[in-house]
């Protein structure tokens, strides 16, 4: 059963559309059927018309022409596109679309909405957190759909879905739009779990902007209201899907009970994105405590073996295969043997018949048969997997030099996982030491080497 939450208006950030319309005039809004399957009636506003849109379409393009030209020149993160929260057992995030998932007004994902949800996730949950964003910045929502076609969704928990400004300012038709967005989430809920949840985000046109000093028209802020009830109706007609509409950002004075050190009276952006993530987060984590209640949630399933066919596909469309050791991977090795105080740490791939040392401590590249093969345990659920002592009785684990071994999985964007990180040494030793968390941190390090590496 689905849930909605209030709404206030809808858009965020100048993304989003391919047909123009400006934001500071263009007077009028418009109307009509909402709801995919017949909702609300045209608004008795006399610029609540189609063919209002249509008068006011060409001051609204120039307009809006006018604002893409200033995003061009506001930053963006162009970094790892995914945030961390502190913990292990994490849950999976995925945040896709326009406006607050571009990270318009900051220079890394970890000011924007990955980094900060992440970590507000893993403070309500107690839990780990794995947030990513998937952003393009002309997304409107039929772009959005095609770039999801190619994105593996099994592995997400909760895919949340961002709403950008451009329909409100281009005075999209409701019909039209509750269509695309109808479109948008069945396509999503299709390729999720069963229990997977989506959450349809939309966020105030004036906050939305404000990062561009532009200041939307009251015609633009009425469409955007508009257009979030539309989204109340198209995600209150699926289950499994809810509209959360982000708060308006207070003045300064009002913003003292952020989770984060305040940025300061100068940085409104980094405000809004504080505020956005709290909403976020506060939002999402019931869900995920819901979903954690339930035999076929997606994090037992995620936690099962994955096909080896699907390793190995991945493996091969992220360009991993016979991928060669980096100045930065040594580093990273170094510092987990370093940091673990063993003789070897190393990351491997696991291959169809064999695992691959990409780096390791103790030389260069090299193979080793899976039946030599640590590592082809640990990818085999989403937890550590750590080894007191190879050599105790009754453990079916490779006998050859290595008796302690610890390895946290490496996976790829999607979620599929193709390897890992591991420290090992010859003498036995307390697993109960091991600070897993620790193990994870190097893991997502050397995931975040590969996403650069890619990008």
């Amino acid at each position: 059963m689905s849930t909605t939450t209030s709404t206030g208006g809808t858009g965020a950030g100048p993304s989003g559309a391919d047909t123009g319309a400006g934001s500071a005039g263009a007077g009028g809004t418009g109307a009509g059927s909402t709801g995919p399957r017949g909702g609300a009636g045209d608004r008795p506003d006399g610029f609540a018309t189609a063919a209002g849109r249509l008068l006011r379409s060409p001051v609204s393009a120039a307009r809006y022409a006018w604002l893409c030209a200033r995003a061009s020149s506001t930053p963006r993160p162009h970094d790892v596109p995914f945030g961390a929260g502190a913990g292990v057992d994490p849950d999976r995030v995925l945040v896709v679309g326009a406006g607050p998932a571009v990270g318009w007004g900051v220079s890394s994902h970890d000011l924007a909405l990955p980094g900060r949800v992440s970590r507000r996730l893993a403070r309500r949950t107690g839990r780990g957190s794995h947030v990513a964003a998937l952003a393009e910045p002309t997304h409107r929502l039929p772009a959005v759909r095609a770039a999801l076609d190619d994105v593996f969704l099994e592995n997400w928990d909760v895919v949340v879905v961002t709403l950008g400004a451009a329909d409100a300012l281009t005075l999209r038709s409701p019909r039209a739009w509750a269509r695309e967005l109808d479109a948008l989430v069945a396509s999503v809920l299709a390729r999720l779990r069963p229990c997977a949840r989506v959450v349809v985000v939309s966020a105030p046109l004036s906050d939305s902007l404000s990062t561009f000093g532009v200041h939307p028209s009251a015609a633009a802020e009425r469409h955007a209201q508009l257009l979030g009830d539309v989204a109340d109706e198209v995600c209150a007609a699926h289950a499994r899907v809810t509209h959360l509409a982000l708060p308006a950002l207070p003045p300064p004075a009002d913003d003292s009970r952020a989770e984060e050190a305040r940025p300061g009276p100068d940085d409104p952006t980094g405000r809004l994105y504080e505020q956005w993530a709290d909403a976020l987060s506060e939002h999402v984590a019931p869900l995920l405590h819901a979903q954690r209640a339930r035999t076929d949630s997606p994090q037992r399933a995620r936690s099962r073996p994955q096909p080896e066919r699907a390793r190995l596909d991945a493996i091969t469309t992220s360009g991993l295969e016979g991928l060669e050791p980096t100045a930065a991977l040594h580093d990273i090795a170094d510092r987990a043997r370093e940091a673990f105080s063993t003789d070897g740490a190393a990351f491997d791939l696991v291959l169809d018949d064999h695992q691959w040392a990409v780096v390791s401590t103790l030389g260069s590249a090299r193979a080793m048969p899976l039946s030599e093969s640590f590592c082809v345990t640990t990818i085999r659920s989403e937890e550590p997997f750590v080894v007191a002592d190879a050599w105790a009785e009754g453990l079916d684990l490779p006998r050859n030099d290595i008796r302690f071994y610890a390895g946290w999985p490496v996976h790829t964007a999607d979620g599929t996982r193709v390897g890992a990180l591991c420290v090992f040494d010859p003498r036995p030793r307390d697993a109960a030491g091991v600070q897993v968390e620790m193990l994870r941190g190097f893991a997502l390090d050397i995931e975040r080497e590969l996403s650069r590496r890619a990008a």
